[in-house]
């Protein structure tokens, strides 16, 4: 009976240890268990940068054709925001389907700049109507945006004009003077009276002239008689303007600077030297640009020299107030001599510096 009792007691026992092994051994794996991951952070949503605000343009109504009409000035008002960078600025001067191009620059300060373009044309620009379109761009935060505008425009003329740095005395009593203006307008202009005035101490006198408007550069030799006292060699002021007229308005240019009046060449028979360097640059089509250096003479200053141009032994054209430059038109089919002469103020004429052009090839000149 003792024997059985104790073999049930044992039992318990070891029952009671098995169970509290099997709990010390899950309580063990529980704590052996890692924790659960936390849930993954979401990415935050990328912040993308504004673009910058739209420029706007504004065209001029009118732009100033240069003489020689190869060149066009526009005004072109542009308005960006701060903190935008300027990054092109274009423009196009159409009529049908030829015209030109030209670019500008300015900065973005949020009120608006006017920027010139200097527009360009090989085929020459005509006064009147055309079409102009501009484009703008600008950049912000690397995006960038561009705007452009149009509109209908007139080519107005403009007027170029230039006084020679020296003048001269036209006789020993110093009575009256002579000074050279060169003058410029394009093509389709009307030259109107225009005036030059050289002040000397209390010797003023004034002198009228008329431009012509044909692209080239023409020279005028004006002569000034003094009132209110008398020209000296020496310094003088001269002031010079040349008013043209298109579409019933005045255009005008002005010059005005410090000019020399030197001796009177009165019996003077020396000539001056002949022109240096002539040299020609021919087109297909016989259009013939001249070039040379200036002459020098004992008495007549070098913007008093004329320069008498001819071809194939005819005269063609003076140049004068300094200028050493040229353009005619060579005769096709033959080889051309161009000749160029110096004369001074009293009419003394160099020899000839020439130069000639082959236009004999039926396709054209060389």
């Amino acid at each position: 009976m003792r024997s059985l009792i104790s073999s049930r007691v044992l039992r318990v026992h070891v029952a009671a240890l098995v169970a509290m092994a099997l709990i010390v051994g899950s309580a063990a794996a529980v704590a052996a268990k890692p924790p659960p991951k936390p849930p993954p952070t979401p990415s935050p949503t990328p912040t993308v940068a504004p673009p910058p605000a739209a420029p706007t343009i504004t065209i001029a109504s009118t732009g100033s054709l240069e003489p020689d009409q190869v060149y066009a000035n526009i005004d072109v008002t542009v308005t960006c925001a701060v903190g935008s960078t300027f990054t092109n600025g274009w423009i196009y001067i159409l009529q049908n389907d030829r015209g030109g191009s030209g670019s500008f620059t300015t900065t973005c300060t949020g009120t608006p700049q006017v920027a010139r373009s200097r527009v360009v044309n090989g085929n020459r620009f005509t006064l009147g109507n055309w079409t102009a379109r501009a484009f703008v761009r600008v950049t912000k935060n690397g995006q960038q945006t561009q705007v452009e505008a149009s509109r209908t425009i007139t080519l107005v003329p403009g007027v170029s004009v230039r006084i020679a740095d020296q003048g001269q005395l036209t006789g020993t009593s110093g009575g009256a003077a002579k000074l050279a203006v060169a003058v410029a307008c394009p093509s389709g202009a009307t030259g109107q009276s225009s005036s030059v005035t050289l002040t000397q101490g209390a010797a003023i006198g004034s002198a009228s002239f008329t431009p012509i408007c044909d692209r080239q550069t023409t020279t005028v030799v004006l002569s000034f008689t003094a009132s209110g006292g008398t020209f000296h060699t020496g310094s003088a002021t001269a002031a010079a303007s040349a008013s043209v007229g298109f579409n019933g308005e005045s255009f005008s240019g002005t010059d005005s600077r410090e000019v020399t009046i030197l001796e009177s060449s009165t019996g003077d028979t020396t000539p001056p030297s002949t022109p240096p360097n002539l040299g020609a640059n021919v087109f297909g089509d016989g259009e013939t640009w001249l070039d040379w250096n200036a002459s020098t003479d004992n008495a007549t200053p070098s913007g008093l020299i004329v320069y008498e141009v001819f071809l194939n032994g005819r005269f063609d054209q003076p140049i004068g107030g300094g200028l050493t430059a040229a353009i005619l038109y060579a005769d096709l089919g033959v080889v051309n001599t161009i000749d160029v002469f110096a004369v001074d103020g009293a009419g003394n004429r160099s020899a000839p510096a020439t130069v000639t052009v082959d236009c004999s090839f039926g396709f054209g000149c060389q």
